[in-house]
């Protein structure tokens, strides 16, 4: 057996090794202990020569990385020894996959073959010579190179590296094509960054949009109801005219339009006709204003409440009933507050008022359902409703459980004193009703009832003073 196996050294010459017989072994070493073995056929069942005696095969792969390298090479597995038979220009025969069925050494043997390696034919040994170790370099950037044999084997055995190589390169980019990536990048982060700003104020546009949208809802639902009331009361009126002996012109028509009297937050609310003047917070037209004068201007755009208003407010929320009661006070009224809907018909049961604040979602009974019972005995006190659920059916369930307005939670002190000033603006304190001063306070009567026409008739000196 032989002691000494030929290893590349570090300037990549072979080592020159000296065999039991004192020969000179040359540079092939490794072949010749290959050669001995084949020759002595002591593993013919794990390794031996083919028929042709051109090449060898190798049976059992298994075995011979168990007996065979570890007694006579150095290499710890068989793929280090594939690897340095492809040194010495060892090629594998490639068989398909019938051949290997069907072959007589095994479906599992390696067969190799070199054309100076052949049965009994020592002497061409000294022709297998180790391959150089050729490099190619391949430079990556200014930094990183890689390094690849020249000669790699042609059995796909180290074809890994030239895989390996091949992803690298396709997958590599240059300093100015990387700075261009990164500038890319960049651009595309502003962009997004100024897409979710935009994005960001048309969500706020559009939510904007839809309050505005709800409070124009609200406010034409409740000019319906108002219109229709109206239209009514006048009827009466006509009727009752007619009844007395008094002519009514045949083409007389009723405009049941009303301006609408809660403008939406920056815009202004458009100016619609009506036949009836003495709506709340109409601005006169010019023709009817005559001179200019800057003190009607003031008085329509901040009107001052009549003081001694007695309200009632509806809330279950003691921060909404402190806030609600001191704006309240503020203006001028007096408050009574209850904390649910059976409360509140309780006490509308015993006792009037000029105004009533209804929360919407109360314990014991909720506010439409409340106010529906109330409208059961009381038809004349108005009622508003105060909520953040503004939704079109929420609004249309409201007015028909018999509310008159809504105030979208959450307001401010503004929004409180505009509903106010729609509703009791020309309406008498019911304490000053009963003290006997309605007939001293003829520009404010009370609202009429519907089949009340001696009210009606009494309203003709304050439409005709507004007209002024």
């Amino acid at each position: 057996m032989e002691t000494s196996e030929d290893l590349p050294s570090s300037n990549g010459n072979d080592v020159v090794g000296v065999n039991k017989l004192g020969q000179k072994s040359g540079s092939n070493d490794f072949v010749r202990k290959l050669f001995k073995i084949l020759e002595s056929g002591e593993y013919t069942n794990i390794v031996q020569w083919t028929d042709d005696g051109d090449s060898f095969v190798v049976r059992d792969t298994n075995a011979f990385t168990t007996q065979i390298l570890p007694q006579h090479f150095k290499h710890s597995n068989f793929s280090s020894f594939v690897r340095q038979l492809n040194k010495y220009d060892f090629h594998k025969i490639k068989r398909t996959t019938e051949e290997k069925q069907n072959s007589q050494y095994g479906e599992h043997s390696w067969e190799f073959k070199h054309p100076n390696f052949r049965i009994h034919d020592e002497e061409q040994l000294d022709n297998i010579k180790r391959k150089s170790a050729v490099q190619r370099k391949i430079m990556l950037d200014d930094n990183v190179m890689l390094v690849k044999n020249q000669n790699s084997n042609d059995n796909g055995v180290s074809s890994q590296f030239d895989s390996a190589a091949e992803m690298i390169l396709n997958n590599t980019v240059n300093k100015p094509k990387f700075h261009q990536l990164k500038r890319k990048v960049e651009a595309l982060g502003q962009e997004v960054s100024y897409l979710k700003n935009e994005n960001y104020e048309l969500k706020l546009g559009y939510q904007k949009s839809q309050s505005r949208y709800n409070t124009l809802m609200e406010n034409l639902i409740s000019t319906r109801e108002f219109s229709n009331m109206l239209v009514t009361n006048l009827n009466i009126l006509i009727n009752s005219l007619t009844s007395q002996g008094l002519e009514i012109p045949g083409n007389l028509t009723f405009n049941a339009t009303m301006p609408i009297v809660r403008p939406v937050q920056d815009a202004q609310s458009p100016q619609m006709s009506s036949v009836v003047p003495t709506l709340p917070l109409r601005k006169p037209s010019s023709m009817e204003s005559g001179p200019s004068s800057t003190t009607p201007q003031v008085i329509s755009d901040h009107p001052i409440l009549r003081p001694g208003f007695h309200v009632l407010l509806v809330e279950d929320d003691s921060i909404c009933i402190q806030l609600c009661s001191k704006f309240l006070m503020k203006y001028g009224c007096t408050v009574e507050v209850v904390t649910d809907g059976l409360s509140a018909i309780s006490t509308l049961e015993k006792f009037r008022f000029d105004l009533v604040l209804m929360d919407i979602v109360m314990p014991s009974l909720d506010g439409a359902t409340a106010t529906s019972i109330v409208r059961s005995f009381d038809n004349h006190t108005p009622i508003i409703a105060m909520t953040g659920n503004i939704e079109d059916q929420d609004l249309v369930t409201y007015l028909q459980h018999g509310m008159n307005d809504i105030l979208a939670k959450p307001f401010t002190k503004d929004d409180l004193h505009s509903m106010l000033i729609r509703y009791l603006r020309n309406r008498v304190p019911l304490s000053e009703q009963r003290a006997g001063s309605l007939s001293k306070n003829p520009q404010s009567p009370p609202l009429p009832h519907d089949n009340d026409v001696t009210n009606l008739i009494r309203e003709e000196p304050p439409i005709k003073k507004q007209r002024v």
